[in-house]
């Protein structure tokens, strides 16, 4: 198994990371992604990556959340790190214009300069958008020549969505979420319509537990190793064998990344 999205600098896991890390290959994961979601979290996270090399992956980047905070100085941090061969990707970044933590405008901004950022590098994107698809894709195709690939985060949108991310080359990352049947909505058709070559999965633990859990851990934290569940899940959706899934997803995960 290979969860794409992991928030290893969490203060959850502050003093508990060697044990998590070992954890999670004793049940049976191969590698992850540290996900950067501010400069400060982006240089944790490759310093994780840098500490657990082959196992651990990180991305460079500024969620829109923290748009507001990305300057000059912080891009110039991103770019030392897009430099380091265990940050595989750049972001977390795109619009979420559902809580504008930071204006749209910032968010724009923050978005547009990491893409010219990765002019240079080509690396993968780690895109994250809720209810700004129609910006989030204008300002994509505006920028198709800095990258050549990535991954949509946590998907959760329309089929519209699905096939405009899919059409620019884009992978699929599902989490938790495909788990919940209260909110899994139209998900749950969608991810049979994911090709095999496109599709990953991830737990973005310690969040997005998957309530189909059963017993639930009693802090209700998420760990790399429930990726399992969303596999099961998606498996059942799919109508594929859990093996299937956890095989091709690993290997979708490795070849995007490159991680050998």
């Amino acid at each position: 198994m290979f969860d794409i999205g992991v928030n290893l600098t969490n203060g959850r896991y502050k003093g508990k990371l060697q044990q998590l890390l070992d954890d999670s290959r004793d049940h049976g994961v191969e590698g992850m992604i540290a996900i950067g979601t501010s400069v400060k979290e982006s240089v944790a996270s490759a310093k994780i990556a840098e500490e657990h090399p082959g196992y651990v992956f990180a991305t460079a980047g500024v969620h829109p959340h923290d748009a507001k905070t990305l300057d000059q100085k912080g891009l110039d941090t991103l770019k030392s790190l897009l430099q380091q061969p265990h940050v595989v990707a750049v972001g977390e970044m795109g619009l979420d214009f559902n809580r504008n933590f930071s204006t749209p405008e910032d968010q724009e901004w923050a978005f547009t300069a990491q893409l010219e950022l990765n002019r240079e590098f080509q690396k993968p994107l780690y895109l994250h958008e809720r209810d700004a698809y129609t910006r989030q894709m204008e300002i994509l195709k505006a920028h198709r020549n800095c990258f050549e690939h990535g991954v949509t985060h946590c998907f959760t949108g329309t089929r519209e969505a699905l096939f405009g991310y899919l059409d620019l080359g884009l992978h699929i990352g599902v989490t938790g979420w495909i788990c919940d049947e209260r909110r899994a909505g139209d998900l749950v058709n969608l991810v049979k319509e994911v090709p095999r070559d496109r599709l990953l999965v991830e737990t973005d633990s310690p969040f997005l537990m998957p309530r189909s859990i059963k017993p639930r851990p009693r802090n209700n934290t998420n760990f790399p190793w429930f990726v399992q569940e969303v596999i099961r899940i998606v498996a059942q959706y799919r109508g594929e064998t859990e093996e299937d899934v956890r095989s091709y997803t690993a290997e979708n995960a490795r070849r995007l990344f490159q991680t050998g």
